[in-house]
């Protein structure tokens, strides 16, 4: 289904490099008769022609390498929202290679977390036109930060983080799910309903919440090419409960909210569910055979996958908050768990959830692991540890003031790219994207 109004695209593929032009300079007099003593040899490139070629070499060698890169796909990497990244990212002092709607001024604006696929960056963001609000996707050169296409919604600054799979591009803005096609931005289908976000996309279903105030909040499976109705399932018992994004592998969902659930990915019928006392506080992380679950009360409690109970562990806080302090989703690597709360990072091992170190960060939100770093983001500051230790490795700040939900910053090609009222892509000062 489309929408009733033509959505602009901007036309039109914006990749190509820079050529640097080469300068031949004939002659020069020579000798006290002024005679021509050469003829017309090239002198080398000026400082700016070799720094406009360098330019150019150094983005094309960008572009290919993100191109190359493992997908972030959606909200922690993927279905199971494991939160590792295949590939590495930067390890020394960062700069911004690039930033997109940096220092906005409009009113109410903010960024999402975006997706990162075959070398284009996908993000949304929200702001104020006039005395109503608009929301536009993006596509993105991941070398420059050049838009190849947008995609305006008029009427709210309300949007989710942004999913690539299978050549739609799929967002929640205000209370629908949209799904764009990748390539050009042009409409694939919409559902209205009060849907919530983030969205988790796996095997041609899109998962979203219907958080209607008026019945028990609803998971709806949508079919990604056509935005059928697949099936729904109720996933409370009246008790008022704002559930997570669903976490999918190997056929099954699993919800949190007042419960675990576990649901059937073919049908959604109910498997097992598991009463933890108090909410659930993130998505649930599958790695291997275990399941990983953030609860409201500072712990984090481990199952296997048919609901056997593993572990629970409190994660001490040091915190600067009051009161309980939930963690966040877990990132899982190499046989540890990594979470925030209160502006702290814990590691956690994954068989016995015994701490093997803590240390003070200057984020909150999920974090992210590659190749030995985790990676923590907050509202304007984003820091990489060393993940043997908690050593600080880096960090970056920006000037932003806002920013909607999680700030979950994609690691790919050896960039990061942070939203924080506005998109700033990450790499090392000392590293060459050869």
């Amino acid at each position: 289904m489309n929408f009733g109004t033509e959505s602009p695209i901007d036309g039109g593929n914006r990749r190509d490099l820079l050529a640097a032009a080469g300068m031949a300079l004939l002659g020069g007099l020579a000798g006290c008769l002024g005679a021509f003593e050469d003829d017309g040899d090239e002198t080398d490139p000026t400082g700016d022609e070799r720094e406009s070629t360098e330019s150019a070499g150094s983005t094309a060698a960008l572009r290919e390498r993100l191109a190359d890169a493992d997908p972030y796909r959606m909200h922690q990497y993927g279905p199971a929202h494991a939160g590792a990244a295949p590939g590495r990212g930067p390890t020394a002092d960062v700069d911004a290679a690039w930033t997109f709607r940096e220092g906005a001024d409009d009113s109410l604006y903010g960024i999402g977390p975006p997706a990162v696929v075959d070398g284009t960056v996908y993000v949304a963001e929200g702001h104020s036109v006039g005395d109503g609000a608009e929301t536009v996707v993006y596509a993105l050169d991941g070398a420059t930060g050049e838009i190849e296409w947008e995609w305006p919604y008029p009427g709210t600054n309300s949007f989710g983080a942004t999913v690539v799979a299978e050549g739609a591009v799929v967002v929640s803005i205000g209370t629908s799910v949209v799904a764009l096609e990748a390539d050009s931005g042009t409409d694939r289908w919409r559902v209205d309903r009060d849907f919530s976000d983030p969205l988790t996309v796996a095997d041609g279903t899109v998962y979203a919440i219907d958080t209607t105030y008026a019945d028990p909040p609803t998971l709806v499976a949508i079919d990604l090419e056509t935005g059928r109705e697949r099936w729904t399932a109720a996933l409370a018992d009246g008790r008022p409960n704002w559930p997570t994004p669903p976490a999918v592998a190997d056929g099954t969902v699993y919800q949190g909210g007042l419960e675990l659930v576990a649901l059937s990915a073919a049908d959604g019928e109910r498997r097992w569910s598991r009463d933890l006392e108090h909410a659930i506080t993130g998505a649930p992380t599958v790695v291997d055979d275990g399941l990983y679950v953030p609860v409201g009360d500072g712990t984090v409690a481990a199952f296997d996958r048919d609901g056997s109970r593993r572990w629970r562990q409190s994660v001490d806080r040091a915190g600067r908050g009051s009161g309980l302090e939930p963690v966040t989703s877990p990132a899982a690597a190499d046989g540890t768990l990594y979470v925030t709360n209160s502006w702290q990072l814990t590691a956690l091992e994954v068989g016995t959830g015994t701490e093997r170190w803590t240390t003070e960060v200057g984020g909150s939100d999920p974090p992210i692991v590659a190749d030995g770093v985790v990676y923590v983001s907050g509202l304007n500051t984003m820091e990489a540890y060393d993940c043997t230790d908690g050593t600080l490795l880096w960090r970056y700040r920006s000037d932003a003031t806002s920013a909607s939900g999680d700030r979950i910053a994609p690691v790919a090609g050896g960039t990061v790219f942070y939203p924080s009222a506005g998109l700033h892509a990450l790499r090392g000062t000392d590293e060459s994207p050869d």
